[in-house]
């Protein structure tokens, strides 16, 4: 019996699916949400953070494997359960490559499907190390970071950055996600100059490490550093990153949909619909970040 009522995000361009799968999950205590189509999906994820999420797939339309990878990137922690009509194993093989936990082959099947879910739980209780700290003794922290361009340094200095953030945030995950964005926005667009345009065209023709070496070897580049500040206290957290750079027309980033460029704009997306509040400052090079508990939350 679950303690817990498990939510589920089912992403389908098909109503009649999306109906199925929400009478048979919901008939099985879940609580079940419902997209038709890439963009309302991200949306939802982010909005509702689901424990699962059903995606539908096609070997005939490239954008739902990406739609799988967007949701892989959004949430690292995602549970994605892909169903497809396809029968042809070596394209399962392909979802899970991509970050899906399971793949089931169409028509659904809901018992199939409750047993995927039942599975999947069970091998997260098996391999979840719990260790959490008591952090009754934390009560305020201001740190401050100061780091240069390197993205392979990046997930020592947002662990650094979130240490203690558990005492105000219980998703501490999602919070290193969107803080990593914001940082990786003032490295690459800050301090290294790369412009969406250039990032989009890199990404494109699979050149995008080799532009990141190039800028970080640039003289006028290479001594550039990003300042993140750190305040915790009471029911706040409250980030603060400064690059060195010639600033940016964040306007401009904020008005587009994420999926106007490839590689993107979709950090920024993930980092808005995260924080309680972001404010860009000046020119763009300076972002202030604030996540407040929600009422009623321990």
């Amino acid at each position: 019996m679950r303690k817990l009522r498990q939510s589920i995000l089912a992403i389908d361009e098909d109503a009649r699916t999306r109906e199925a799968i929400s009478t048979g999950l919901a008939g099985c205590g879940f609580t079940v949400y419902s997209a038709g189509g890439a963009g309302d999906g991200l949306k939802s994820l982010l909005s509702l953070r689901p424990d699962f999420v059903i995606l539908n797939v096609s070997p005939l339309c490239r954008g739902w494997m990406n739609t799988l990878k967007d949701i892989c990137e959004a949430d690292p922690h995602a549970r994605v359960i892909t169903v497809s009509s396809c029968a042809d194993d070596s394209y399962a093989i392909e979802c899970i490559r991509h970050g899906a936990v399971d793949f089931l082959k169409k028509p659904i099947d809901i018992n199939e499907l409750t047993q995927s879910i039942e599975r999947i739980n069970h091998r997260r209780r098996m391999l979840e190390i719990i260790s959490e700290t008591d952090l009754e003794c934390v009560k305020k922290e201001v740190k401050t970071l100061v780091f240069g361009n390197s993205t392979e340094s990046l997930p020592y200095i947002i662990n650094q950055a979130a240490f203690n953030a558990w005492a105000v945030c219980r998703n501490v995950d999602m919070l290193k996600t969107a803080l990593s964005e914001i940082v990786l926005n003032a490295i690459e667009h800050g301090n290294l100059e790369i412009s969406r345009e250039e990032k989009t065209l890199a990404i494109e023709k699979g050149n995008y490490s080799e532009l990141l070496r190039e800028r970080m070897n640039d003289p006028r580049c290479a001594s550039r550093t990003v300042t993140l500040q750190v305040h915790m206290s009471g029911n706040r957290l409250r980030y603060i990153v400064t690059d060195q750079g010639n600033g940016f027309d964040y306007e401009r980033v904020l008005d587009s949909e994420p999926y106007t460029h490839i590689g993107s704009g979709l950090g920024l997306f993930i980092a808005r619909s995260f924080f309680t509040s972001i404010t860009f400052e000046g020119v763009g090079n300076r972002v202030v970040l604030v996540y407040r508990r929600p009422a009623g939350e321990r």
